[in-house]
């Protein structure tokens, strides 16, 4: 039995059923299941505990990850995203002669109050495009530098083509052991990035990107030093593209090897 945490009320239903049942249970644990609440809540961290020490497989994407299951008492499996197939879709004509997408849904681990005060140095010629809704956040689209257009909720076939359109990404998170989906899709569509200066990131991500601190001076240098680098950036996004796509198959089969034991052993 596959589930996914969330829903961690699903995925300790699962675990706590299975002895009775006679069935085993891979997790499929994201951050926020592994922290729930951001970790604030002590009940909630309690019963994700509970889930990893019981589950007979956790998955997750990066080694901080499985350092974190494991010392709980858990069983885990480092099997990253597949790098997903996003649609080729034409270009559109945007505002900059350099232009940027930053890959936002104003959740509380990205920073992106700090991408709207770099933008106000920004090179001239240099525009970004923010994803998300930022009425949520009352942000107020005419505060913001004319180098930033907030598109607010897109829908997928748009952003395939605004992904596609732009020359280059930005995906922050505060989260020192998340890979961003932003990143996965910018390596899909073969996009440089700017991405935040995490261990995780830096180690799956490791061509094709620039690592920044959270500052506004910090993102303000890592788009220009993006700049200054474009082609050779460019390049290397090509190139982890094919060697991430290759890994995952990999990873994909051991992780199959791995299920079929735990079939066996139930039976």
């Amino acid at each position: 039995m596959c589930c996914q945490n969330p829903s961690i009320v699903l995925s300790a239903f699962l675990v706590a059923l299975k002895k009775t049942a006679g069935f085993r249970v891979c997790v499929d644990a994201h951050n926020v299941g592994l922290f729930p609440d951001e970790g604030r809540s002590p009940s909630l961290m309690r019963l994700s505990r509970y889930i990893q020490r019981n589950a007979d497989l956790t998955l997750v994407t990066n080694r901080g990850l499985h350092g974190h299951v494991k010392k709980n008492g858990g069983r885990p499996f480092i099997l990253q995203d597949r790098i997903p197939d996003m649609p080729k879709t034409g270009q559109r004509k945007l505002e900059g002669g350099f232009n940027i997408l930053f890959i936002c849904s104003y959740a509380q681990d990205e920073p992106y109050r700090l991408v709207f005060e770099a933008a106000r140095s920004l090179d001239p010629g240099v525009h970004i495009y923010v994803t998300g809704n930022y009425r949520k956040r009352n942000i107020d689209p005419h505060s913001l530098p004319a180098g930033v257009t907030l598109t607010g909720y897109i829908p997928e076939e748009r952003y395939a083509e605004l992904l596609n359109s732009v020359d280059a990404t930005i995906d922050l998170t505060e989260r020192e052991d998340c890979l961003v989906c932003g990143a996965y899709e910018s390596v899909s569509a073969e996009k440089p990035q700017i991405l935040s200066d995490t261990q995780a990131l830096r180690r799956y991500f490791h061509k094709g990107a620039v690592y920044t601190p959270h500052s506004a001076e910090g993102i303000l240098e890592s788009i220009r030093t993006l700049l200054r680098h474009r082609k050779r950036l460019e390049r290397e996004a090509r190139e982890l593209k094919e060697q991430l796509v290759r890994e995952w198959e990999v990873k994909r089969s051991a992780l199959v090897a791995v299920l079929g034991d735990l079939v066996r052993e139930a039976g």
